[in-house]
């Protein structure tokens, strides 16, 4: 069956001829066209010409040169979105995916499924940020989800294109940074009950991974949710991002009066949070500790 979306035009750059020819194959009915490059001299002519929609490009291209082509398509064309993908990329390699301004990644050799799911992810972000739009005073943007960890990437990167577009490169890293920290602080803290000591002790043991997915399973942990609001205000040059658990909340007190020698000793609790304030000093929790706020000048 066809798409009855309007025609999606992708551009995939990857030097192999196999997987050029992979996510054509996968994508057909799928409402998309693919055109092709295999270095980024080339890919960077073509969307020049041809201005795709989305742009599938491999992280480990010749000489390292993905995530700057990647930064590059993102500084040239800001709307139009990014997919890196590699075969055993590390972690810090995806996280390093995601600051160079991609929107999804995906595992090498591409699986059909994951690749369409990607793609209508893609497809269907906002165009750009609301709080750059002529005339707009105030915009609120609310979401909410679920407590997998597994998550959080790609809704990250999705509030950062939708709600913080308009600022500086090095405010859009820090607020990533910032909001990487305490949604995992409200998922596996707040809503999943998986404290310090404990996560220290699984990650040791290697079987964190069991630990998570047995905390998925429990009820009610598994029903709890996260919620983030953003607030756009022109009038007081801000953004408010408000993240909210169903968790019993922490004493929150004793950790932000910690002095900075205790920051920086081996203990390393906490230190997400001394992070965040020290990038936004307005950081501040409610009384049960179940809520976090952080404001973001707007530049």
């Amino acid at each position: 069956m066809t798409s009855q979306n309007p025609p999606c035009t992708v551009l995939v750059i990857d030097p192999c001829p196999e997987t050029q020819a992979r996510i054509v194959t996968y994508v057909q009915g799928r409402g998309f066209s693919i055109i092709a490059a295999s270095d980024p001299s080339t890919a960077l002519t073509t969307i020049a010409f041809a201005a795709p929609d989305i742009v599938i490009t491999d992280m480990f291209l010749p000489e390292g040169a993905g995530l700057a082509l990647a930064k590059e398509i993102r500084a040239r064309h800001e709307l139009c979105p990014v997919i890196l993908m590699a075969k055993d990329a590390t972690e810090l390699a995806v996280v390093h995916a995601f600051r160079a301004g991609a929107v999804d990644y995906l595992h090498k050799p591409v699986v059909e499924e994951e690749l369409a799911h990607a793609l209508q992810r893609a497809r269907h972000l906002p165009a750009g940020d609301l709080a750059g739009l002529p005339g707009v005073q105030r915009s609120e943007h609310r979401l909410t989800m679920d407590s997998d960890p597994a998550h959080l990437p790609r809704v990250i990167s999705c509030l950062i294109e939708t709600t913080a577009s308009t600022l500086s490169a090095t405010q859009r890293l820090r607020l990533r940074g910032s909001l990487q920290e305490l949604l995992f602080n409200a998922v596996e803290h707040g809503n999943l009950e998986i404290f310090y000591q404990e996560k220290r002790k699984a990650l040791s043991e290697n079987r964190y991974g069991q630990l998570l997915r047995q905390r998925l399973t429990q009820t009610p942990l598994k029903d709890r949710q996260v919620t983030v609001q953003v607030l756009c205000d022109k009038g007081s040059k801000s953004l408010v991002y408000r993240i909210t658990d169903e968790g019993k909340g922490f004493k929150w007190r004793s950790m932000l009066n910690q002095s900075q020698e205790v920051c920086n000793s081996e203990d390393v609790n906490g230190r997400g949070i001394f992070m965040a304030r020290s990038f936004f000093p307005s950081l501040a929790y409610n009384d049960r500790g179940n809520e976090v706020t952080i404001t973001v000048p707007l530049n």
